[in-house]
């Protein structure tokens, strides 16, 4: 959901007196609080007099951009208004709003188009506000026309249904939905947004009328708003219900709204960021993952070294250790990848890491860069400033990384013959593949031919698989204690039936020595080098 602070008015009588007297600290504390509460957008209406809106929209905006880096919505029907504010803004802007109204129509529309900005769109001409949707989206679909022929694209329009009072209007809500819907299915690329508190005018306890709104206009299709972006109660139900309803991948808005202190009970003030780990905790995080990321299979807690030095992964270079020459920059450059990669950015971290295996550095670099990236990940689950959901999704940025650096891998080692084979699975019952994905990954990249059966796989199908593909390894991956019995009847049936030619290994969050006991494995993997190291040992070294 995209939050437009609605606060910075010349309508408030307040905002008014504030732009008369230049009174720059009151515009910029309402700038700072809405952005600080998760506004994306301030739209900024000056409301003065036609001849000195122009100067005053500039020094609202200047005194704004002095403070916040927002881009800003300029809220005017005022032609001249909004060319002295396009003039003036450092961000490409929105612009409130083109309507089927003539002077809209010859006043804003040029503008627009001119400057490729993103538009609202008013569902109203100069007949006013239509009483039935099908009038309403007719008007729509005229100016989508205009705006297409003019070059804008449709994702640059936010469409406002217009959301009447209820207390006027039992209908508003329901007229405003089925609104959204129309166009949004002959539409699918246009936004929707609408000055949302107009629903609950003239009645009591607004916000709650308020919630209910925002709730089921964004099952409809909104994902946008003009609100006041302090209203708690507001922010808590768009976040959850864009969770609820899947619009919020990995839950990554809900989640970092809540470590911002912007919904539920606030773990540091609104608008400060999560605290960010120094590189001496980054580096120092290695002698030791928390039980977080252990419990996900990723690294293991006992696995570290005593020293403060992180350890690399075979055959990479530590940063401290790079040449002189160029340490420095890639340097900065690998700390900005850890940073992208803790801040769950994928598209930064692809560009990152595209550019750095194009640029011909070492790609076990990044590989060094994700397990301390990981190591971080890990502290902010133990700390509860990150969730289940940031686990999954490190796991994914993480595979995404090991994909992009294979190629690079291989062609350093050359194309000699596979060192042994190995199969891994999650056992039946179980679905969980983080920790299974990183050890695949590294039992490849470290010369091994890997059969990966997935997760949830049935006793039946790893013996099958074991006949087949006739591995030198067998490794079992498991996440909580209902997988032990799994894995023991795994290792029983592959026994049975290929003889005990086979070394078997398990690994997972409540796996350990006594465990591999138990299912009848030779080893207990804590991480994917461990694994690798397992593998050498059996195949290589020729010792169980």
């Amino acid at each position: 959901m995209l939050v437009i602070g609605e606060k910075i008015n010349g309508t408030r009588s307040e905002v008014a007196q504030a732009i008369q007297a230049r009174d720059s600290q009151m515009i910029q504390h309402l700038a700072l609080s809405q952005v600080a509460a998760g506004a994306g957008y301030l739209d900024v209406n000056a409301g003065t007099h036609p001849k000195q809106e122009p100067e005053d929209m500039v020094w609202l905006i200047n005194t704004i951009q002095d403070v916040v880096d927002v881009p800003l919505c300029l809220d005017s029907a005022n032609p001249e208004a909004l060319k002295a504010g396009l003039a003036a803004v450092n961000k490409p802007p929105m612009i409130n709003s083109l309507s089927g109204e003539k002077a809209r129509i010859e006043g804003v529309l040029p503008l627009a188009c001119e400057h490729k900005t993103r538009l609202i769109v008013l569902a109203l001409d100069d007949n006013g506000i239509p009483k039935t949707v099908e009038d309403r989206v007719a008007i729509v679909e005229r100016l989508v026309k205009m705006t297409r022929q003019g070059g804008l694209p449709d994702d640059y329009l936010y469409v406002d249904p217009l959301v009447i009072t209820i207390a006027t209007d039992n209908a508003s809500g329901r007229t405003a939905f089925e609104t959204i819907r129309r166009i949004k299915a002959r539409y699918p690329e246009i936004h929707f947004t609408c000055g949302l508190s107009n629903i609950s005018f003239g009645q009591p306890s607004r916000t709650l009328i308020n919630q209910a709104f925002a709730a089921l206009a964004i099952q409809a299709g909104l994902d946008s708003a003009i609100v006041d972006p302090e209203e708690k109660g507001l922010r808590n139900i768009i976040y959850s219900a864009e969770l609820v309803l899947g619009l919020d991948p990995h839950c990554k808005n809900y989640n970092k709204a809540h470590r911002n202190g912007l919904v539920g009970a606030p773990t540091q003030k609104a608008g400060e960021p999560a605290p960010a780990a120094s590189d001496s905790q980054l580096v120092g995080a290695l002698k030791g993952l928390v039980s977080a990321m252990a419990s996900a299979g990723i690294l293991d807690l006992s696995a570290a070294p005593a020293s403060d030095a992180a350890p690399a992964l075979t055959g990479s270079i530590p940063a401290a250790q790079a040449a002189p020459s160029q340490a420095s920059a890639d340097d900065d450059r690998i700390k900005g990848m850890i940073e992208a990669m803790v801040a769950m950015d994928e598209e930064k971290v692809d560009a990152m890491v595209k550019e750095w295996l194009d640029d011909g550095k070492d790609p076990l670099r990044l590989l060094d860069a994700s397990r301390d990236a990981m190591v971080e990940v890990g502290r902010l689950f133990d700390a509860k400033e990150y969730f289940v959901p940031e686990l999954i999704l490190a796991g994914e940025i993480l595979s995404a990384i090991s994909t992009a650096v294979k190629p690079y891998l291989k062609s350093d080692a050359g194309d000699s013959a596979k060192k042994g084979r190995v199969i891994i699975a999650t056992v039946e019952g179980d679905i969980h593949d983080i920790g299974k994905d990183i050890v695949v990954t590294m039992l490849d990249i470290n010369g091994y031919d890997v059969l990966d059966l997935g997760v949830d796989v049935p006793v039946a199908k790893v013996v099958e698989a074991a006949k087949e593909f006739k591995p030198q390894v067998i490794g079992l991956s498991g996440f909580l204690t209902l997988a032990y019995d799994p894995m023991k009847f795994t290792i029983t049936a592959v026994k049975e039936a290929m003889g005990n030619g086979i070394h078997y290994m398990i690994g997972g969050g409540q796996m350990d020595d006594e465990v591999a006991k138990y299912v009848g494995a030779d080893a207990f993997g804590k991480d994917a080098m461990e694994a690798v190291k397992l593998c050498d040992k059996w195949i290589l070294g020729g010792n169980a």
